[in-house]
């Protein structure tokens, strides 16, 4: 194959026995009709393919589909990826319902290049060629085909057949070539085994590409194979593109597996979904409003599935008009943004309308929040910077990765760091690290509500000093990025606004108020640990305290204490006063920096107190860094040895950890 050349489709459109078939059969000499059940009854019921070589010798692809009221379906699954339609309508018959309906669905799917067939023109007078000439002028008024020939076709005589190849080959080369470097996605219409081979699936690549070897997942189904081999126009090749049919020979998977409607793709570059936001177009030809909540069959690519349509901005919908609607699929399906779609009823089956995919997985829409329609009407617009601004913006605190937003959005990689290079500039979006991003509001929304957060927990415990960092994190919510609330508090830190000690956080300037009784506790606690100086306050006589102003008062104040370094609390759930605890430090410092090291024995001594009391000392110090044990033997730690004091070493190690976040940067 020429990978140079054009990839082209070119699909037939009109009435049942209007002479779709026979065109194509004249045209390429394929019979599309390939059932025995068609041949029998003499129509199309399945989607034919064919190969038409025109005398440039460009080889262009034919999907032929029925015309039959009952097999619209049918025809919606051939019709999807074509490039330039043909709309035949028989010269005996004139315009008929499917011919009309047909031309909803190719306006629908936004086909922008075609002609006009009028067919058995060997079997009517002038006359009545003349009338069935007027009434398709009249039905394609307005539409892409307009201003396209009206050619005469007769297979009986091969009248017209010099002109539909001169005027397909002149169409062609106004046709945009399809995106060779997206995402490579196969829609299937086809499903079957060849002997020798197994699995062959068939479809027109909507994008991308495909290379012999190139793994391929199966969507929705999750399934991995590869492309063993590949076939277009009956010939075997290592690669195909984008416009391109194709069969595709599937290894280690099952004919049953799979399904027409499914999507061959590339592993992990699909998102399968049940909701869809979508624009809605409901036709002119309607007779009736369209209410919401409408169950109806929703068709894009191949696929065909039930669902739920609700209407977003409006309540009820009338003919030529026009609002952003959210599906709700039965089954999974596999689109990208700006696919488009048709919509049918289920009963009696009609074609109602037709759009395009905005957004793939959203929430479920609810009527009492208006932002889902903002973020659809920026969608709708296909601007990048501003789609993947708005994307980002959505996802409020959830730091994006650029490769989601290229899945997503249905961008390339460039595109995307484009994008986010512009809105980086214009201060819009902030990076967290190299590859995730964040709304410049959200950051600061963020930073406020950090703030909001902590001031009411000072209001509803003013009897407490601060709040640990996990309170105040998980009342935000649990799924915030732990990274970026980090470096959020790190920001607001040194602006002043907060302080933050071993994992706690206050408000600047924040103290912590006691009623008269608390106040009392608060003393009688400080006193007595005081006075019991390096031994840790006995359970019982804590136990007396509680009695006299009661358990919960006492625990409250204790954990004011403690939140705010008055007091310490040992692993055996004893509290010393931290003054003590200064004295020991001071006091085993002096006697480490003398001999080198220090036992459990001889601090026993020092300090006056038995070997219950001093190993819980022991072990707190051990925790702080400022001993470590070694052997039977505590020395100073490293820090200790440097110079560093506790609090300080706390705070630089935050600060390291948060300084490996880049936080902002253009």
């Amino acid at each position: 194959m020429n990978g140079d050349q054009k990839n082209i489709v070119v699909g037939t459109a009109g009435h049942v026995d209007h002479g779709k078939t026979a065109l194509v059969r004249a045209l390429t000499g394929i019979d599309t009709d390939r059932l025995k059940e068609e041949k029998e009854r003499g129509m199309t019921i399945e989607p034919g393919f064919a190969y038409w070589r025109l005398p440039s010798g460009q080889t262009v692809s034919v999907v032929d589909v029925p015309g039959h009221e009952r097999f619209i379906k049918n025809m919606l699954r051939g019709i999807s990826g074509i490039d330039i339609a043909i709309l035949v309508v028989a010269a005996d018959d004139g315009v008929m319902p499917q011919t009309r309906e047909h031309l909803d669905i190719l306006r629908l799917l936004n086909i922008q290049y075609g002609l006009v067939v009028i067919s058995k023109v060997d079997l009517v007078d002038e006359e009545i060629f003349l009338m069935a000439t007027e009434e398709v002028r009249n039905l394609i008024q307005g539409t892409f085909l307009e201003d396209t020939p009206l050619i005469s076709f007769s297979a009986k005589t091969g009248q017209g057949i010099e002109e539909i190849n001169r005027a397909i080959e002149d169409i062609s080369q106004q046709v945009v070539e399809k995106d060779r470097d997206g995402v490579f996605r196969l829609p299937i219409d086809r499903v079957f085994t060849m002997a020798g081979y197994g699995t062959i699936v068939t479809g027109t690549i909507a994008s991308g590409k495909v290379r012999r070897g190139d793994v391929i997942e199966i969507y929705p189904l999750g399934k991995t194979t590869n492309a063993r081999n590949i076939q277009i126009h009956n010939q075997w090749v290592n690669e195909a593109y984008a416009g391109h049919r194709v069969g595709l020979n599937l290894p280690n998977v099952k004919v049953e597996d799979i399904e027409r409607g499914m999507v061959a793709g590339g592993p992990h570059s699909l998102i399968s979904t049940h909701l869809i936001n979508a624009t809605f177009q409901y036709l002119k030809s309607n007779k009736y409003p369209l209410h919401n909540r409408m169950k109806v069959k929703f068709y894009s690519g191949t696929s065909e599935v039930i669902g739920r349509m609700i209407l977003m901005d409006k309540d009820i919908l009338h003919p030529r008009e026009t609002c952003f609607v959210q599906f709700r699929l039965e089954n999974k399906l596999s689109p990208l943004p700006y696919d488009r779609y048709i919509i049918r009823t289920l009963s009696p089956m009609n074609t109602i309308g037709g759009g395009v995919i905005l957004e793939i997985n959203p929430k479920k829409y609810r009527s009492i929040q208006p932002e889902p329609i903002d973020h659809l009407k920026v969608l709708e617009r296909r601007i990048n910077h501003e789609t993947v601004e708005a994307f980002i913006k959505k996802e409020r605190f959830r730091p994006v990765r650029l490769p989601e937003l290229a899945k997503r959005l249905c961008l390339s990689q460039h595109e995307i760091e484009t994008a986010c290079d512009h809105l980086s500039k214009e201060n819009r979006i902030l990076f967290i690290e190299d590859d995730s991003v964040i709304h410049k509001e959200s950051y600061d929304q963020l930073k406020t509500e950090i703030l909001e957060r902590i001031n009411n927990f000072h209001e509803r415990k003013p009897n407490l000093k601060d709040a640990s960092q996990e309170e105040i994190w998980s009342k935000i919510s649990p799924q915030l990025n732990r990274r970026l609330y980090e470096a959020v508090l790190r920001e607001v830190y040194n602006e002043g606004k907060i302080k933050i000690k071993k994992g706690r956080i206050k408000i600047a300037g924040f103290q912590a108020k006691l009623d008269a009784k608390q106040k009392l506790v608060y003393d009688q606690l400080d006193g007595v640990c005081k006075w019991y100086r390096f031994r840790p306050l006995p359970l019982n006589v804590l136990k007396r305290i509680q009695d006299r102003y009661g358990e919960k008062e006492v625990e409250a104040v204790l954990k004011l204490m403690i939140g705010e370094g008055r007091l310490v609390k040992l692993r055996n759930h004893r509290v010393i006063h931290s003054e003590a605890i200064e004295e020991i430090k001071r006091i085993l410092k002096e006697r480490i920096e003398k001999k080198g090291q220090v036992a459990l024995g001889e601090a026993m001594e020092v300090l006056g107190v038995g070997r219950t009391q001093t190993q819980p000392i022991f072990d707190y110090l051990d925790s702080i860094r400022f001993t470590m044990r070694i052997g039977d033997y505590r020395v100073l730690h490293k820090s200790v040895e440097r110079g560093d004091q506790y609090g300080e070493e706390y705070e630089n190690k935050f600060n390291q950890t948060l300084g490996t976040i880049n936080t902002v940067h253009g």
